[in-house]
This record gives structure tokens, C-alpha cells and sequence, in this order.
């Protein structure tokens, strides 16, 4: 099997990242606006006076609405050159896995370790949760968040790879995946433990709060699955062609 080129891959990554992109944009203007208008709402009865505390809307609803499908879009866009380029530097350390499981499982390893995980520990808020004042301080916690979860995943991965490889053939199989886990789950935890929490009070219903936050994990979860899903799809069906001309020169070679 010979290894794709970083163009076609980069052009794979990118349609699948606009899609799903495009996919999560939908889910969350069906299902997540209304909490957003909701929390609005509250925010708004909250700040009674706001010229006191210059805090005004400087985008109008319909703006914001649009952004969405933007946002998503250029997130999609972002993470399929991103992870185009994992791809391409790692599809032949691991031309030993089938072309569907390679790609399904690195798109969803990296979606869990730069987007769930670190969901977990630094959920999302709606409108009107967040001092400005923190911004920095919360936005450095969770990119150092984010790059452990990474490292920590690789961590695992490289684990597993060495422990497949024919000198740990004495070990079970159980026995493989129970240190694999290992590896990953105690640092995880660990990491989980030692950064420290949001310090942002959380002036909304705890109902509103918890609704926006399971939708806003879901969506992620969305885009992740169908990435994967959709590069692995689209990586199978750029190797037919290959596949189809080698099958033709060992025939004319025979």
C-alpha cells in the first residue's frame, strides 16, 4: 500500500472538516439557540443598568447567528489541515492497520484529546457566564489543558504500538490493553485533578447552564464522529484507485 500524497490528503481533511462543520452548525442553530436566547434573556434582566458597566450588545442576534455557521465552518477548516498533516506524518508508522481503522482512530483520538477531554475539565458557558478580567488566566490553564491531553494520548499510542509489535507476542491480549489504559487513564486523571477549576461565578440556572453544556459537548462529539467517519470513507475510496492500477500491472507483468 503506497502512501498517499499530502495534497490528497489535505483535500480530503478539508471537505470532510467543512462538512462536519457545517453538520455541528446546524445541530446547534436547531437545538442550542434557544438556551442562548434564553440566557440572554436572563443576562439582560441582570444588567439593569448597563450603561453603568459599558457593557453593550455590539453584534445583533441575526450576526451571531450567521457566525455560527462561519465559526464552524472555519473550525472544520482549521482541523482538517491540522490533522491532514498528522495524517501524512503518520500513515506509514502505521501502514500495518487497515486504511478505515488508521484514519478513524487518529481523527478520534485527537478529537478526544484537544476537544473532549478538555470540555470535560473547562466546560463551556452560555452568555453571560465569564469575567473579563479572567480571560487570560483561564484561556493559559486551558491551552496547557489541552497540550498535556495531547501528549498524554500520544503517550498511550506509542504504548500500544510498541506493545503490537512481534516481540510482545507472550503477552495477552488483555494484558496489552490493561497497560495501555493504564498508561493513559492515571496521567489523565491525574491531570484532571491538578488544574485548577473555572473561577468564574455562574450567575444562570443551573438547568440552563447543565442544558448548554451537554448540547455543546454533544456537538463536539458530533463533529469529531463524523469527521472520522468521513476521512476514513474518503481514505478508502482514494485507495481503490491504486489498488485497481497495481492489480492491472501485475497483470501485464504476469
Amino acid at each position: 500500500m503506497e502512501s498517499r500524497s499530502l495534497g490528497s490528503i489535505i483535500l480530503s481533511a478539508v471537505i470532510v472538516g467543512l462538512i462536519a462543520g457545517l453538520l455541528v452548525a446546524a445541530f446547534h442553530f436547531v437545538l442550542t439557540e434557544p438556551i442562548i436566547e434564553r440566557s440572554i434573556e436572563i443576562e439582560s434582566s441582570l444588567r439593569q443598568v448597563q450603561e453603568a458597566t459599558a457593557e453593550t450588545l455590539l453584534v445583533d442576534r441575526d450576526a451571531q447567528r450567521a457566525g455560527l455557521f462561519l465559526g464552524f465552518l472555519l473550525y472544520g477548516l482549521t482541523w482538517g489541515l491540522l490533522f491532514s498533516v498528522l495524517y501524512h506524518i503518520v500513515q506509514n508508522p502505521l501502514r500495518d492497520m487497515s486504511t478505515f481503522s488508521r484514519s478513524s482512530t487518529l481523527a478520534l483520538l485527537t478529537g478526544w484529546s484537544v476537544a473532549l477531554f478538555p470540555f470535560l475539565k473547562y466546560p463551556a458557558n452560555p452568555p453571560g457566564v465569564g469575567d473579563p478580567e479572567t480571560i487570560q488566566y483561564r484561556q493559559t490553564f486551558y491551552l496547557a489543558f489541552i497540550a498535556l491531553s495531547v501528549a498524554i494520548t500520544c503517550l498511550a499510542f506509542v504504548i500500544q504500538r510498541y506493545l503490537s509489535r512481534p516481540h510482545a507476542a507472550g503477552r495477552s491480549p488483555w494484558s496489552k490493553w490493561a497497560i495501555v489504559l493504564g498508561a493513559y487513564a492515571v496521567p489523565a486523571v491525574l491531570l484532571y485533578i491538578a488544574f485548577p477549576p473555572n473561577p468564574d461565578p455562574v450567575p444562570m440556572p443551573a438547568s440552563l447552564v447543565e442544558m448548554f453544556r451537554i448540547l455543546s459537548f454533544a456537538g463536539l462529539a458530533l463533529f469529531w464522529l463524523a469527521y472520522a467517519v468521513g476521512f476514513a470513507w474518503l481514505a478508502v475510496r482514494a485507495e481503490r484507485p491504486e489498488r485497481a492500477k497495481n492489480v492491472i500491472f501485475a497483470i501485464k507483468k504476469a
